[in-house]
């Protein structure tokens, strides 16, 4: 008989992956900005629960801590595959007089900035903005203090102010 879960387990498996993928995609696209990448990755994740012979307490929060922490591998490796590469940096949109092309152009420009914070700013920007998940949260998820949060969050928000036009509040 093989390691991993007896059916049971294998079902539980089965209806927290209908259930949580594509959410958890989201969270792992725009973390690592590649759709491939974020797909293999969540995949991955429940790989590996699938074959865990541990009981998982919180499955949801396993998984969801599980997918940040495969990004963060993902993106170290690229860091140190950038390292010996010269990095391009996307053209920026020309302003076109279509709405929707501004609003694609403005997206854009969001993203493009949001993806040059470091690795901690960005993931709770992501985390508290696109995941909705409150301070408390995402220092579970991150395994840091919610102070840690707050105060990468503060200097991620400082860091977009010139990008998004506005003022940073506090």
């Amino acid at each position: 008989m093989s390691a991993g879960l007896d059916g049971r387990a294998q079902t539980g498996v089965n209806e927290l992956f209908r259930l949580h993928y594509l959410a958890l995609v989201r969270l792992a696209m725009r973390l690592v900005d590649d759709q491939e990448t974020a797909e293999d990755l969540v995949q991955d994740v429940f790989v590996g629960l699938t074959h865990s012979r541990r009981p998982v307490a919180e499955p949801e929060r396993y998984l969801r801590r599980a997918v940040v922490n495969r990004c963060r591998s993902v993106l170290r490796r690229r860091r140190v595959a950038q390292a010996f590469q010269a990095r391009r940096r996307p053209a920026e949109f020309a302003a076109g007089s279509d709405e929707d092309t501004q609003r694609r152009g403005e997206r854009h420009r969001v993203l493009a900035a949001v993806a040059d914070l470091p690795a901690r700013q960005r993931q709770v920007i992501v985390l508290r903005y696109y995941e909705d998940l409150s301070v408390g949260q995402i220092a579970d998820v991150l395994n840091i203090s919610p102070g840690a949060v707050s105060s990468a969050l503060n200097r991620a928000l400082a860091g977009l102010a010139p990008t998004i036009g506005v003022g940073h509040e506090q």
